[in-house]
């Protein structure tokens, strides 16, 4: 393996938003992006889960379909796939190979070489394109405007989720700034669904669709009909639909995913098998008896993850594992967390120079009157935790790389 494809495939957390070092990489590549159509999904919380729906609707009707999403949870192949498969290591390093070879003239012509993220996005869409895909599901890494999967020139559906506060020191510091950021994606004479949401981000994604003379449709999110275990039941536009991703924040991310398919064209029927078989590890995901995986790490996505245990898990007494990044509001998060008989256990990401120690969580618990014990890692966490109780690991996606090693010895621990 060479040093480029090491580097292509090792955590980075350089982000420098901008198209101009990505169009001159595509440009140099033969603008593989211009033979491909697009489904644009950005928002703050439920991209993925949308991503993950649209991919599962698009296979029922038969579709050819790559999807491109970050960050990976354990490998990270994980971020392209085409028809559900990641793309193989024997087709990854050939091809970030022939990218790291554009490298240094795209720093000549623009003073910066590509960023780890622009690298990744260049070499999806070069497999999207040999593996002539009908169409692409492509994932905002962060942000929209400037984010580098906006160098498409136009999409047939551009998708908002749900637009919270997060990544603020690149976004802006209120939620009208944050939407403002996000619409970016809309595509002049084109067509957006988005979520009916908070009416300062209704009134941004109004006349940001207005400037450009895009076509939006506002989604309001149904009323839950019921559940299964943690899926829900609701009704949309005549559909009696079942969502196989758990939570009840997750009728309005398959409220969006089906309007999007009726946009595109999609039956019923393929709309409501999909749904109903759409899968996203990491999102209040049941990994073992008594133990769930969620990967909220900022406070609106906690939110909806206490929802969701409210709902599913009511009167039961938690154990709450939480690590997260530096940048992350983990005060707000801990607040949200901290309910009845809730007991926490702070550890860290490892491997993640991004994440904050177990030390300075605890700290940062106390200072808002929560306590805590702390673990080194993963593995030491789940060892703490209480047998016969419900634990909830959740803080960060990237959590979830340490889990497959951390559940080894502890399979009938739970």
């Amino acid at each position: 393996m060479s040093d480029f494809v090491k580097y292509a495939n090792s955590f980075q957390t350089v982000i420098d938003l901008g198209l101009g070092r990505i169009a001159a990489l595509l440009g140099l590549m033969g603008d593989p992006q211009r033979e491909l159509r697009f489904v644009h999904v950005a928002g703050t919380n439920g991209k993925g889960s949308v991503c993950a729906m649209l991919d599962a609707i698009f296979t029922a009707a038969g579709l050819r379909v790559g999807r491109y999403t970050s960050p990976n949870l354990i490998r990270v192949n994980e971020r392209i796939s085409v028809c559900g498969e990641d793309i193989p290591d024997s087709e990854l390093e050939p091809l970030l190979e022939r990218v790291g070879g554009f490298c240094g003239e795209v720093e000549r012509l623009t003073g910066k070489g590509p960023t780890q993220f622009e690298v990744w996005t260049a070499a999806a869409m070069e497999y999207f394109r040999s593996r002539s895909c009908d169409i692409v599901i492509l994932e905002v890494g962060l942000g929209g405007e400037f984010d580098a999967t906006n160098v498409i020139e136009k999409s047939e559906v551009s998708v908002i989720t749900r637009i919270a506060l997060d990544h603020c020191e690149y976004l802006g510091s209120t939620l009208a700034e944050v939407a403002a950021a996000k619409c970016g994606i809309m595509k002049r004479g084109g067509r957006t669904v988005a979520l009916l949401q908070e009416p300062e981000v209704n009134a941004v994604m109004e006349k940001k669709a207005a400037l450009a003379d895009n076509s939006l449709t506002l989604v309001a999110a149904p009323e839950s009909l019921g559940h299964e275990g943690i899926c829900e039941k609701f009704s949309y536009k005549g559909m009696e639909l079942k969502c196989a991703l758990g939570g009840p924040h997750q009728i309005e991310n398959a409220a969006l995913a089906a309007e999007t398919a009726l946009r595109l064209g999609m039956s019923r029927d393929c709309i409501s098998r999909g749904l109903a078989s759409a899968r996203h590890r990491g999102r209040l995901e049941l990994v073992a008896e008594n133990l769930i995986f969620d990967g909220a790490h900022n406070p609106n996505g906690v939110a909806a993850l206490v929802r969701a245990l409210d709902r599913y898990f009511p009167e039961r007494g938690r154990t709450v594992i939480f690590a997260c990044m530096r940048d992350k509001d983990a005060a707000a998060s801990l607040k949200l967390l901290n309910g009845h008989d809730t007991k926490f256990i702070f550890t860290r990401v490892e491997n993640n120079p991004r994440s904050m120690g177990a030390e300075e969580l605890c700290a940062l618990a106390r200072e808002h009157g929560i306590a805590g014990e702390r673990a080194e890692n993963l593995a030491a966490a789940l060892k703490m935790a209480e047998k016969g109780r419900l634990t909830v690991i959740c803080g960060s996606l990237y959590l979830y790389g340490d889990l497959p090693a951390a559940l080894k010895n502890f399979t009938n621990t739970y």
